[in-house]
């Protein structure tokens, strides 16, 4: 597994784009109403995409395990607008639990071994309210090296809407995104998922 506050502390961070997710206002574009209410970021980082939605008029919590990351986001935050948190995503504090109307998803669930792949999802269902939803762009295919296994971790359309499924969503909206970061067009895979008894 990687240390994320090992890799924070030393700048080795290519995932770090410098810049919120180009497929996060494709998204809003297309489902502005989806984004109201309470929003957590898991895995926020340096909380680009945390700061775009709380620019966007989005209550927004951002949480990482990497207190380093967090002191970064705090710096680029001049406005305040983001509540950033260092929590595990897989022990959240109790006032986080149930609270939110949607979680974001942009990496976190790529950088996962595929064996965390239940507990990540169990804990993005822990996070919401009753009715609350995810919207994710998930990395399908990264671009890997030859013999390189991941982190990111490549995973099929068909085995997140397993991993959705069995955790009680239902995938109402998924389509390859335009806007992509240079290197990600054509990788990745945007969902839109709602409680099954929801949908």
């Amino acid at each position: 597994m990687t240390d994320w506050e090992a890799s924070y502390q030393e700048g080795e961070t290519p995932w770090d784009r410098g810049e919120a997710a180009p497929a996060l206002t494709e998204i809003v574009e297309k489902f502005p109403a989806l984004f109201q209410g309470r929003i957590l970021v898991p895995g926020c980082g340096l909380g680009h995409d945390a700061r775009w939605l709380a620019v966007h008029g989005s209550e927004v919590v951002g949480l990482d395990i990497a207190p380093t990351a967090l002191e970064k986001a705090r710096s680029l935050d001049l406005s305040h607008r983001v509540d950033f948190v260092q929590a595990d995503l897989f022990d959240l504090p109790k006032n986080l639990l149930g609270s939110f109307d949607l979680v974001w998803e942009h990496t976190c669930l790529s950088a996962m071994p595929p064996d965390w792949r239940l507990r990540y999802a169990t804990a993005y269902k822990s996070a919401l309210k009753a009715d609350g939803i995810i919207v994710g762009v998930f990395y399908i295919n990264p671009d890997m090296d030859p013999g390189e296994t991941g982190p990111p971790f490549a995973i099929s359309v068909e085995e997140l809407t397993e991993l959705w499924q069995s955790v009680g969503f239902t995938v109402t909206d998924s389509w390859v995104p335009t806007k992509a970061y240079e290197g990600r067009a054509g990788r990745e895979r945007v969902m839109i998922l709602k409680p099954s008894d929801k949908s």
